[in-house]
């Protein structure tokens, strides 16, 4: 249940429509990951976050955290309609950070305003150490793990940073240079998300996403691998695939 952050429900409710399969494939180590990211198999078996976590291998342990991403770096999480039912809950929870020199607490907000569950939640952070960081979605929440995960060998402000700066373009939509009108501004802009969703395994969701962070072909084309493979939703794979397409020779 979406409710429950923790708990593995003995019934489940209707099944979410797939992205690809019913369940999450197995995912290959790779290269950039000195290890899988880690689940709590206890509290978090059956989150529906999880199902959305598909751009780094992960394994079930037993660790005190939610999430073990990276080995200094542990993540809680909590949906507020959850944690409105079961206010004491989190404060039990805190404790399962020690040890973990990063400490991340994962709220998704998913009930009617709000506000004062955050401040409450801001101010049990603050005093214990942690960083919070609020979702919209589970989605969004598996995108937050993911990049973490990822970047585990870059500050975690920095992962932040770049995350806060992306949403803030995506709400402001695609920048306009003065001398084009709205119109060519449109065009142009699907014209360009057109052309990167041509890159293998690319889609325009992804491509929307890579103007969106970077806002223009020219910085996505000059941007490294790290940078790209922290696009929301994008992942090391089709990072790669970027960055070999603005880097292989044309034909003659």
């Amino acid at each position: 249940m979406d409710d429950n952050p923790t708990e593995n429900p003995t019934t489940s409710n209707a099944p979410e429509k797939p992205q690809a399969s019913t369940t999450a494939p197995t995912v290959t180590r790779s290269a950039p990951f000195t290890n899988s990211l880690k689940i709590n198999k206890a509290r978090q078996e059956g989150n529906p976050v999880i199902k959305y976590v598909r751009n780094v291998p992960f394994e079930y342990a037993e660790i005190k955290a939610d999430f073990e991403c990276g080995r200094g770096c542990g993540l809680l999480y909590l949906s507020l309609k959850w944690h409105k039912l079961h206010q004491n809950y989190i404060e039990t929870r805190f404790s399962d950070g020690a040890g973990y020199a990063i400490k991340i607490l994962l709220v998704l907000v998913n009930v009617e305003d709000p506000t004062a569950l955050l401040r409450d939640m801001n101010m049990f952070c603050y005093r214990g150490g942690w960083t919070l960081i609020l979702c919209y979605s589970v989605e969004e929440a598996a995108e937050y793990i993911e990049n973490l995960k990822i970047s585990e060998r870059k500050k975690p402000e920095e992962v932040l940073q770049g995350r806060e700066q992306w949403k803030q373009k995506q709400i402001a939509g695609p920048s306009r240079p003065q001398n084009m009108d709205r119109q060519k501004q449109k065009l142009a802009f699907e014209a360009a998300v057109k052309f990167l969703s041509s890159i293998r395994s690319v889609t325009q969701s992804d491509a929307k996403r890579l103007l969106g962070s970077f806002g223009t072909l020219k910085n996505i084309a000059q941007a490294n691998k790290d940078d790209l493979s922290v696009t929301p939703g994008l992942g090391p794979i089709k990072a790669q695939n970027v960055y070999s397409f603005f880097r292989t020779q044309m034909k003659t």
